[in-house]
């Protein structure tokens, strides 16, 4: 038995007074406590199931304005920056962690990749609701007024309040039912006139199940299984992005030091160079030697000094590149901690490079997406199989009406009524279910095929990191023996020169020689670490800590020769 209940004008008009001062009253900061509270609670529970993704995720405020007062000054400069020296005074000392650290607050294509993972949790947390109960409301209120005159008398005058109001509910299952409750009223009040007032009521329940086409969980939860899935799909690529990510700062990071180190080689084979000609401009003026010989000394001389300029502008320009990568001003003068690079060593991972594939296969996270959407994919096919049955709905519908002999809008449980049917479509044009169907099978295969893809390109990846951490180990002993010659091989050309014999030409090669030696004493160096950084997000085992840094997992390394 439905209970009775007493609605009036005046109540209704307060309830739906209050609804709107409510709603109206809501600040824009309200609605985003609101939606950051829902959206990182989800993240929260996501997150726990996603290996190094953390908290990282659990804030997406804009950063700050840009400080950097914490961080130590460089009081000095270097004679190999020349006339451009200036702008390594009183420049900000940032280290590797410094500058990852900076990245992953301040880069804005990381913090875009937040965002997103943000706004497929909030859309989530819209499709949770459509399996919650949804509340309506709205009504109106009219005061008519009419006063008729003969311009001495009144002869009408008449006013009516006329009110009307709903309320619904619903609520979608699960299994693909739905109920729906609706509450309408509408009241008229005559204020002049003595007539008896009026109103109406009714009170409706529906219920409805579907029993072939769209009935059950599979079917009925798909959007929000999706969903759900969709969110952890992003949470893991954005954990894995962040492994790449973490290496690309790290490489322009060193790459900015690789670029200084250059314009300090290119200095010193230039000033080097300077005292070779200066001993062939004396030994011509005093008579012994050629002109020829001296001019090829003065062109390389100007080789050199080209070199060098350009440089210092490829340093000043790889710098600025790294600002924009950190998210610091490009006015903002900043010198690289050579810390970082006097701690690089030569190392080799543990184990086998089949240990290394497998290894990849198991822990890498975009893999794992994979294998999960073709999962995405065998489950649509089972849907769209079931959307070809013909729609069978029950439906179960009460009505609650009020008593016709009263005024004031009361409801009574007498007065209702039920009725039981189905609802049926015998769905005899096929052809787009069939459509549907047969495309969700060759999304199906194509899954599969993606799916094989990247479990051979993760092999791939692995397989060319691996040999080129090989290669760049050889390439790093390579470069130390071919410094070694370089540099007998210019005091051997320098002492010819002393006493008059060698060639111009010997002496500029050995110079240039030495310079590319020193040089790639630097670069392979760098290289072998950058490579063996690549090979750890190939495999999947680069732990990104929230400050950017990574943690050193295979503290198993043996340095090369060991």
């Amino acid at each position: 038995m439905v209970p009775q209940a007493r609605l009036s004008s005046s109540p209704h008009l307060a309830l739906l007074s209050a609804t709107l001062l409510v709603v109206c009253g809501c600040s824009s900061g309200t609605y985003k406590k609101w939606a950051d509270k829902e959206v990182f609670g989800l993240l929260k529970k996501k997150t726990s199931k996603v290996p190094n993704s953390g908290q990282h995720l659990m804030d997406i405020t804009p950063p700050p304005p840009v400080s950097m007062k914490e961080l130590a000054k460089n009081v000095k400069t270097v004679d190999f920056l020349g006339e451009r020296a200036h702008i390594e005074k009183d420049a900000r000392v940032i280290s590797l962690a410094d500058a990852l650290n900076f990245a992953v607050h301040r880069n804005r294509s990381y913090l875009l990749q937040k965002e997103v993972v943000y706004l497929s949790a909030l859309d989530l947390t819209l499709t949770r609701q459509n399996f919650t109960p949804i509340l309506s409301g709205g009504g109106s209120s009219t005061l008519d007024r009419v006063k008729v005159s003969d311009g001495v008398t009144t002869l009408v005058n008449t006013g009516t309040l006329t009110t009307s109001g709903d309320l619904g509910l619903s609520v979608l299952t699960r299994t693909g039912a739905r109920l729906a409750a609706d509450l309408t009223t509408d009241f008229v009040r005559f204020l002049t006139g003595g007539l008896r007032d009026t109103g109406d009521s009714r009170l409706a329940f529906t219920l409805s199940q579907p029993l072939l086409r769209g009935a059950g969980y599979l079917a009925a939860s798909e959007a929000l299984t999706q969903a759900e899935r969709n969110v952890l799909y992003n949470i893991r690529s954005f954990t894995q992005q962040r492994k790449s990510f973490a290496v690309e700062v790290a490489t322009q990071y060193f790459r900015a030091i690789q670029s200084r180190e250059t314009a300090k080689n290119a200095y010193l084979g230039y000033m080097a160079f300077n005292t070779n000609v200066e001993r062939q401009r004396a030994m011509f003026e005093n008579g012994q030697g050629s002109y020829s010989q001296l001019g090829q000394l003065l062109q390389g001389q100007i080789n050199f000094q080209r070199t060098w300029t350009s440089a210092i502008r490829n340093y000043e320009q790889a710098l600025d590149d790294l600002k924009i990568t950190l998210g610091l001003p490009i006015t903002e003068r900043i010198v690289l901690d050579y810390k970082d690079l006097e701690s690089l060593e030569i190392l080799m991972p543990p184990g086998t490079l089949d240990d290394a594939m497998q290894t990849a296969l198991t822990t890498r996270l975009d893999v794992w997406n994979s294998r999960d959407r073709a999962e995405d994919a065998t489950r649509r096919v089972l849907i769209a199989k079931q959307e070809t049955l013909p729609t069978l709905n029950a439906v179960v519908s009460h009505r609650t009406l009020d008593d016709p002999n009263r005024n004031d809008l009361t409801l009574q449980s007498r007065n209702r009524g039920v009725s039981i049917g189905l609802n049926t479509d015998l769905n005899l044009n096929q052809k787009p279910e069939r459509n549907t169907l047969r495309a969700a099978m060759v999304a199906e295969q194509r899954a599969r095929r993606e799916l094989e893809l990247a479990e051979e390109q993760v092999r791939n990846s692995v397989r060319t990191a691996w040999r080129d951490l090989e290669v760049a180990r050889k390439q790093y002993e390579f470069a130390q023996r071919g410094m070694e010659i370089s540099q007998k091989r210019l005091e051997v050309e320098e002492a010819f020169a002393a006493v008059g014999q060698g060639t111009a030409r010997d002496l500029v090669e050995a110079q240039r020689d030495i310079n590319n030696a020193r040089d790639l004493m630097v670069s392979t160096r760098i290289n072998h670490n950058l490579v063996r950084l690549q090979l750890w997000r190939d495999m999947g085992v680069l732990f990104i800590e929230k400050d950017g840094s990574w943690v050193d997992v295979l503290k198993k390394e043996k340095p090369k020769g060991e």
